[in-house]
């Protein structure tokens, strides 16, 4: 079960949510267009930000609340400096930006246009440290590990990737998914990387030689996004209803070690985001048309 922590009043319907590690900051999008920025939990607004007048594809705050990206379908990525509200760099993937992750240090930042290579960048710089050669149907979801050693990409060719982060260069490659895995995260010693997608199945997957070591009970629902907590212990994992993706789907957290469920819940409207805070809470968001509800798992 879950219990609401915090309702922020907005004065237009909230698209998608973002929570900063510390659990300190909240960021969400707007149907207004708009970049609202708010302290917890005190729910003080310090910062609105107008974004493009299209749609906006990709939100992602980096963990230390430095850094929020968004990403809209001209193509136009921002980084923005939370802090100040001003625009950091801007960043053109065309078609328009599909996958996105801050490293855990909030020092790296890589996103894929979608179909598009992975570009990763070091953000004190502004500088691209490389790019990974686009893959058949592109990159549905990427992770760093937390050593910020290997990044992980679940690809449109039902592949898991993992490459080395000092040469962008691919470490092993794992084809035992046969739907798109949609969903990827380290486990907190960057040994084993877990996919799950549309196969409805949780595999954890050795990082040195690419082999699947364990693979969760299929589920009912396909997983669409995997968190791993701050100590190392819990994998929150996030459904999407397949039939219809406006529906609420069940938040599931299991027990890294021994796979034993430990909490499961189903929120009340769509769950549009959510994070593990460096205490090891989850925090998951969903929305009214007038509020984001605030809930901790």
């Amino acid at each position: 079960m879950a219990r609401e922590l915090a309702v922020i009043p907005t004065p237009a319907p909230a698209e998608s949510v973002m929570f900063s590690a510390s659990g300190k900051l909240a960021a969400a999008i707007c149907r207004d267009r708009k970049l609202r920025i708010w302290s917890l939990p005190d729910l003080a607004l310090q910062r609105t930000i107008q974004l493009s007048d299209t749609s906006n594809d990709v939100a992602e705050i980096s963990p230390d609340g430095r850094w929020i990206l968004t990403g809209d379908h001209h193509g136009d990525a921002m980084v923005w400096d939370a802090a100040s509200g001003r625009e950091y760099c801007e960043l053109r993937l065309a078609p328009y930006p599909g996958a996105t992750a801050f490293s855990s240090d909030s020092r790296h930042l890589a996103v894929a246009a979608m179909g598009g290579p992975v570009q990763v960048y070091e953000l004190g710089s502004r500088h691209m440290l490389f790019e990974i050669p686009a893959v058949l149907g592109g990159v549905n979801a990427i992770a760093f590990s937390r050593d910020g050693a290997l990044l992980a990409t679940v690809d449109g060719d039902t592949a898991v990737r993992i490459y080395d982060t000092r040469s962008g260069k691919l470490v092993t490659r794992n084809t035992d998914f046969l739907l798109e895995p949609l969903g990827i995260a380290f486990t907190a010693d960057g040994k084993h990387a877990i996919a799950g997608g549309g196969d409805k199945v949780i595999a954890f997957i050795d990082t040195a030689s690419g082999k699947s070591v364990r693979r969760l009970d299929r589920t009912a629902e396909p997983a669409a996004l995997l968190r791993v907590s701050a100590d190392g212990k819990s994998l929150a994992i996030a459904f999407i209803k397949a039939d219809n993706l406006t529906q609420p789907a069940p938040i599931t957290i299991i027990d890294v070690a021994s796979s034993h469920r430990v909490a499961e819940w189903i929120p009340p409207d769509r769950a549009i985001g959510g994070t593990w805070t460096d205490d090891s809470r989850l925090l998951v968001a969903t929305a009214t048309k007038d509020a984001i509800h605030v809930w901790q798992m």
